[in-house]
């Protein structure tokens, strides 16, 4: 009893800006879990098929070959470690200079992030999702890699690099699952994992991206569980910010987008399980192109 009462007291006093760093380690030293008082839990992750062809209808895109008969297409897919839905279908309105396009992209993969607080008590912090949009990867990947086979791209080093390098519409969808994160807490991880990746990517970027990045965070604003967090790569080099459903900032540039999804399918990922099964589905779509 006298060791609960004392890790519960522990508890209380849990540093806020731990609990936001577990969303992104960094890059240059991913044993986040050294600053917490147990190691984190591995990520689990589960892969949904879920992909039809009216994702390649957006934009008048056409993708006639792209038949994806093995794939179970439902509306929802649910993270079976947190019980959070995401939808398979991710779609929103991208503003451009002088049009807007509906962007829709198809989930891939999701996950969640556990963490160990105190030795009795687990802290199930977010669930995310993966998406990609079909026609995108089809027209930038296919006709290089549709003869390989699955396992063999799985496992090749140039797939992945050149998923970052290409300029495909991806996007993740973080769902947080506890409350007591804030938003410059959020901030502050998310821009520490990405300088050390830029620094990696191109020493010789403008990290200027990276304080327009930040400088989304500026507001006030609430992410209890269940806020929903987006953020988005498009064709032309954007790099798209939402919080529960509203944008917050956009920055155009492409090493920032490489960076932030370097975070999942780049070196020293998130999770290595996470990216092995986000390469499987997007090796499957490529077969199918």
């Amino acid at each position: 009893m006298k060791l609960l009462f004392r890790e519960a007291k522990g508890l209380q006093s849990y540093p806020l800006l731990s609990l936001a760093a577990a969303l992104v380690p960094p890059f240059e030293n991913f044993r986040s879990s050294e600053v917490l008082a147990v190691p984190l839990q591995n990520t689990d992750v589960q892969v949904h098929g879920c992909v039809d062809q009216r994702p390649c209808e957006v934009e008048n895109q056409r993708c006639a070959g792209l038949s994806l008969p093995d794939f179970n297409w439902t509306k929802h897919a649910v993270e079976p470690r947190t019980g959070i839905e995401f939808p398979t279908i991710l779609e929103s309105i991208l503003a451009g200079e002088k049009n807007s396009s509906l962007s829709s992209e198809v989930l891939v993969g999701t996950g969640s992030r556990t963490m160990k607080i105190i030795r009795i008590k687990s802290l199930k912090v977010y669930a995310f999702g993966f998406y990609v949009h079909p026609y995108s990867v089809c027209e930038k990947l296919g006709a290089k890699y549709a003869s390989v086979s699955v396992d063999e791209l799985n496992k090749c080093h140039d797939f992945y690099e050149d998923l970052l390098r290409e300029d495909i519409n991806m996007a993740v969808r973080l769902v947080v699952n506890c409350n007591g994160m804030k938003i410059n807490s959020v901030k502050d991880a998310f821009e520490k994992s990405l300088r050390a990746r830029l620094v990696k990517i191109n020493p010789d970027t403008d990290y200027n991206c990276l304080r327009m990045f930040g400088s989304c965070f500026t507001q006030d604003i609430p992410i209890p569980a269940g806020t929903t967090i987006d953020f988005r790569r498009t064709a032309d080099g954007q790099f798209i910010t939402e919080i529960g459903g509203n944008r917050i900032g956009a920055v155009r540039s492409k090493d920032l987008c490489r960076a932030f999804f370097d975070m999942y399918i780049g070196d020293v990922p998130v999770s290595e399980q996470t990216k092995e099964e986000i390469g499987k589905n997007v090796a499957y779509l490529i077969r199918r192109c």
